[in-house]
């Protein structure tokens, strides 16, 4: 009779210990082996993903230079076909005859801000405290944290440069001379392009088609 087929009052104490110390391993075995199906499911799963990201990225890549290389070839041909040179734009679009699809081409300035932009912005922050940190702690505080970028505790100067028309009408001459000065401080760094394309939906309204995850 195998120690398996004898009840637990029959086992010797050295055959009831053998029993123990097999089931012991047996459940060691199958734990082990779960974990290793486990982590060669993750790894094929994490190559497959970022195999297949890889490869969308490059073939958006390659869309996106295509439909702004051919936008601007068919741009370019509207005006040579009426015998014009065609004009340098930042923007334009093309339709197709039905007026159900559309594509637009934008080049957008990209900005940066001086070293010295610091000096203006620390010189805000301290007329915003001195004006509102006593008459309300509370909202100032608001402001003070909405104005800050990141973990560095520093103001955001594209944040500042938006608020800009808005501080005008504080009539602070001290606080609209600083931010006038921080606008000064900006510079292009570059060019960036960009393209859309937009189908009208059901109820004939332009949708964008976009490819960004948060809008699938």
């Amino acid at each position: 009779m195998s120690t398996e087929t004898k009840h637990a009052n029959e086992l010797t104490e050295a055959e009831l210990e053998n029993l123990l110390a097999e089931r012991r391993k047996s459940k060691k075995e199958a734990l082990t082996a779960e974990k290793n199906k486990h982590e060669a499911d993750k790894n094929n799963f994490v190559h497959h993903t970022g195999s297949k990201f890889r490869h969308l990225q490059a073939e958006l890549k390659e869309l996106k230079e295509f439909t702004i290389a051919e936008a601007n070839k068919l741009f370019e041909r509207m005006y040579t076909i009426e015998g014009k040179e065609p004009k340098e734009t930042k923007s334009f679009t093309l339709k197709n005859t039905d007026d159900t699809i559309k594509v637009t081409v934008d080049r957008q300035e990209r900005f940066e801000f001086t070293d010295d932009a610091i000096v203006h912005i620390n010189a805000i922050k301290d007329i915003f405290k001195e004006k509102f940190a006593q008459r309300n702690k509370g909202l100032y505080e608001i402001l003070d944290g909405l104005l800050i970028k990141g973990s560095k505790g520093e103001y955001d100067p594209k944040l500042l440069a938006k608020a800009r028309s808005q501080v005008r009408k504080l009539g602070d001459e001290n606080l609209i001379s600083e931010f006038d000065k921080l606008d000064d401080c900006q510079r292009i760094s570059g060019t960036a392009l960009y393209c859309r394309i937009y189908m009208r939906d059901e109820k004939k309204r332009y949708q964008d088609v976009s490819l960004q995850f948060s809008s699938l």
